[in-house]
């Protein structure tokens, strides 16, 4: 079983609370809570503060009021910092080791030796080590679009794993209010304009949510929605929001584009639209649909238990391929051949 040595934020500690709207904070402590059940030994190395679920061993970074930036002052010191820290905890008779980094160019000054580099739950829009996990097949073509010659040199080695949520912290509510849930930042590029236009066409109240909400506020503020919008006009990488109302048995509605492509049934858990007229019509049609299914399939897809074999499958596909001849190296499959996963409904 290999050692994980995970790489977590440059400038915020691992607890969700203290940045509930940070994806990557989100990613992290996901990730680890993976490793945690699974009974993979890891290594978190991040600011003061961190709090891990059990099994794991935490490497201070130190802490900083500065903000992030590529190679600006804090990145440079940052970079120093980690770089020793891997130096004392990589233990070179250890095998097999591999390193996963979750806050993309942030780490990618850091030398990790000879033990190979997974840039994990790839949400953003560069990548830099030689092998990547994307949460949907949407983002990892946007970013194949990129002529950057890391992008293009590394597409063998690439796999696409959903991200994944602890399904036991999301319920489905006995009763429902009568509200169109937005959750997220109010930004035109999330939809926000596009929600109220919609609620207000559809006769139904929109409540808008920023930020700041997490835990058992943010389930209970998803599980009681009679929906939960996300019109968002960018090509979205995922999207956690439609995965958590999902997991609340909350039906979502959408844009057609991006990864809900991916995340939302049509007509089972939500529905993808491209006019207004779609939009009304989905959020009248969706009180129609049960909430149980809703959440079935949440659970079969984005939780915990339904990932890890996947990422299990590819820490041993990494290890094989960097020791043992890369594109040919014997048995380097990224998981069995039997197990597929559904692409765009």
């Amino acid at each position: 079983m290999a050692h994980v040595h995970v790489l977590g934020h440059p400038t915020l500690p691992l607890r969700i609370e203290a940045a509930p709207a940070d994806a990557q904070v989100f990613n992290a402590h996901n990730l680890c809570l993976l490793l945690s059940r699974a009974g993979v030994p890891y290594t978190y190395y991040g600011m003061e503060g961190s709090v891990l679920p059990s099994g794991g061993c935490f490497v201070s970074l130190g802490r900083t009021r500065r903000r992030w930036a590529y190679r600006n002052a804090w990145h440079r010191e940052y970079t120093r910092r980690l770089q020793e820290a891997l130096q004392a905890h990589l233990d070179p008779s250890l095998r097999p080791q591999v390193v996963l980094a979750l806050y993309g160019a942030a780490h990618s000054d850091v030398d990790c030796g000879p033990w190979p580099v997974v840039e994990a739950m790839v949400g953003y829009d560069h990548c830099w080590a030689p092998y990547r996990v994307f949460p949907s097949y949407a983002h990892q073509h946007v970013l194949y679009a990129n002529p950057a010659p890391r992008i293009q040199d590394y597409k063998w080695f690439d796999t696409v794993i959903p991200h994944f949520v602890d399904a036991e912290a999301y319920q489905v509510s006995p009763e429902r209010d009568d509200y169109a849930l937005f959750l997220g930042r109010e930004a035109a590029d999330k939809g926000i304009g596009i929600a109220r236009e919609v609620c207000e066409r559809a006769g139904v109240p929109l409540r808008a949510v920023h930020d700041g909400v997490w835990g058992a506020a943010k389930t209970a503020l998803l599980s009681r929605a009679r929906l939960v919008l996300m019109p968002t006009l960018y090509v979205e990488p995922f999207g956690y929001v439609a995965i958590e109302a999902q997991m609340c048995g909350v039906p979502v509605v959408t844009t057609d584009w991006g990864a809900f492509a991916e995340t939302v049934e049509e007509g089972l858990s939500g529905f993808r639209c491209r006019t207004l007229a779609e939009f009304v019509a989905a959020v009248h049609r969706s009180a129609g649909l049960a909430p149980a299914p809703i959440r079935g399939r949440a659970c079969r897809l984005y939780s915990i238990e339904a990932v890890m074999g996947d990422y299990l499958s590819y820490f041993g596909f990494v290890w094989n391929t960097h020791q043992n001849g890369g594109y040919y190296a014997p048995d380097a499959l990224r998981r069995p051949l039997s197990v597929g996963r559904p692409g765009p409904s």
